[in-house]
This record gives structure tokens, sequence and C-alpha cells, in this order.
């Protein structure tokens, strides 16, 4: 068990797989497999990175809108994925970002939940309340207990 979520009433709770598990493999499965692995490799890439090297203020902390938005290194444009291993989610999103963005949210906590380090999760609004701003994605943190 590698993730536990916490709920907007402050219940914690364990997470042993994504829920509309059929949804979600209707899109998955239809993105061909070596670029399911690129895609879940990267997201492990950037776990991995987050534990080696914790930022100092925040730990090993992440937030899915944020990495999803992450600049293009081919375009140079913030939330771009042409081009980038995360594109056939996109494409396989009808193009639509907003469901790219969810999905690639769920891609993102199937990872997780398949790791074997643990990690909390949770969403909340605001995301960043002294700042007034909400970010659409959900919060993963290490869970160091």
């Amino acid at each position: 068990m590698a993730l536990r979520e916490i709920g907007e009433d402050g219940s914690v709770y364990e997470v042993l797989s994504l829920s509309h598990k059929r949804d979600f493999d209707r899109v998955w499965l239809s993105i061909p497999v070596s670029e399911r692995t690129a895609i879940e490799d990267e997201i492990r890439r950037r776990l991995d990175a987050l534990i080696a090297s914790p930022d100092p203020n925040w730990g090993s902390i992440t937030n899915t809108s944020i990495e999803g938005g992450r600049t293009n290194p081919n375009t140079g444009i913030r939330g771009d994925w042409r081009g980038t291993v995360f594109q056939p989610i996109y494409d396989a999103c009808g193009c639509n970002e907003d469901l790219a963005g969810m999905f690639f949210g769920n891609v993102w906590k199937k990872v997780v939940i398949e790791r074997q380090d643990r990690w909390i999760g949770i969403r909340s609004d605001p995301t960043f309340p002294q700042r007034g701003i909400t970010l659409a994605g959900k919060i993963y943190f290490r869970d160091t207990n």
C-alpha cells in the first residue's frame, strides 16, 4: 500500500485502486503499451527526483497541476504536451485540455498507488490559502511515518 488520501472532511483512508477503473482503462488501454510505459517511467522519475532532492522548504511534495503545466522543453510553452512523453494522453482525450489534465492526474495516482514508498494525497480548496490560489490537481507528499 503506497497511498493514503485525506478527504475534504479530514478523514484519512487507504487507496487500493483507482476509482472508475473501467472508464480509466478505456482511455489508458487505447494508448500503445510503449507510450504508456514511457509515461509511467517519467512519472516515476519525477517522484524519485523529489525523494532524492527534497525542497528545503517543502520536502518531497508535488501537485499534478504543476507537473502537467511545466514548460515544454521543445516549445517553451507552459502546459504544452506536444512532442513530450505526455502527448498521448492529450491525444487519447480527444485533444481536450480539461479531460487530459484530469486523466493525467489519474495516471499519476495510479503510479503512486503501485509504488513501494508511501505517499499521502490531498486536494484542498484553496491549495495555497495564504495566497488565495486554487489548483485543480491533487497534492502528493511523501509519508515519512
